[in-house]
């Protein structure tokens, strides 16, 4: 079973070390999905094929592919945003803590929590549940440089496709700098804990007022 785009589940002994999962959250993430991406909007020349020792071919970029681009990226967006607190939090929060911490996403000062809500329910989740974004959130070339941005007058949210996978490889590639320099224990410690479980959901803790209302109004057992 591959396990990368170059690793398969026999070139690993187990348990893993953490340069390894390391190495495989960095080799699955570029591989199998943002350098994907890249090719799809830009252009360029393949991974190719590491174990048979051919080198990748060039492909061109595929006209009208920018709202694919973006089913391919924003899951990264959240999966950074997890990375970010010792604790689970609500997707759209997780999603708000991935966004300010992507250099050359957004502008800092436009990332409010109104527009990354917006975003979030706009591009994340219309693309998820909806196959589409939603209004007020579409395909743009922002001029400020950055792979996302917000019309000062209408609030329109700009996303570019061809941007995006760019700046999502710079930020893997600073992810798994970071990792391995191991400076960072919470962040190393978080990012273990995250893999060891397979990157499966979370569930948010609850309020202290949710369980409260919860133990208020849910019915007595008979």
């Amino acid at each position: 079973m591959w396990v990368t785009w170059k690793h398969e589940q026999s070139d690993f002994n187990v348990p893993l070390t953490y340069e390894e999962k390391v190495d495989i959250f960095y080799e699955q993430t570029l591989g199998w999905q943002l350098h994907i991406a890249d090719l799809i909007a830009n252009g360029g020349v393949t991974l190719g094929e590491f174990k048979r020792g051919e080198a990748g071919y060039k492909v061109k970029a595929i006209r009208h592919s920018g709202f694919a681009v973006l089913h391919v990226c924003l899951s990264y967006i959240e999966l950074v945003g997890s990375l970010q607190s010792p604790v689970a939090k609500s997707s759209t929060k997780t999603f708000r803590d991935g966004v300010r911490v992507i250099p050359g996403l957004i502008d800092a000062a436009a990332a409010t929590n109104a527009v990354v809500a917006r975003l979030y329910a706009g591009a994340r989740c219309g693309l998820y549940h909806e196959g589409r974004t939603r209004p007020g959130v579409g395909l743009g070339h922002p001029p400020d440089g950055n792979a996302i941005a917000v019309q000062p007058t209408t609030g329109t949210i700009a996303i570019s496709p061809e941007l995006l996978p760019v700046v999502l490889k710079t930020h893997l590639e600073t992810l798994k700098s970071e990792l391995l320099k191991q400076a960072n224990v919470a962040l190393c410690k978080r990012f273990e804990q995250r893999f060891n479980s397979g990157f499966s959901p979370e569930a948010a803790p609850r309020s202290r007022w949710r369980r409260l209302l919860i133990r208020i109004w849910r019915p007595a057992s008979a």
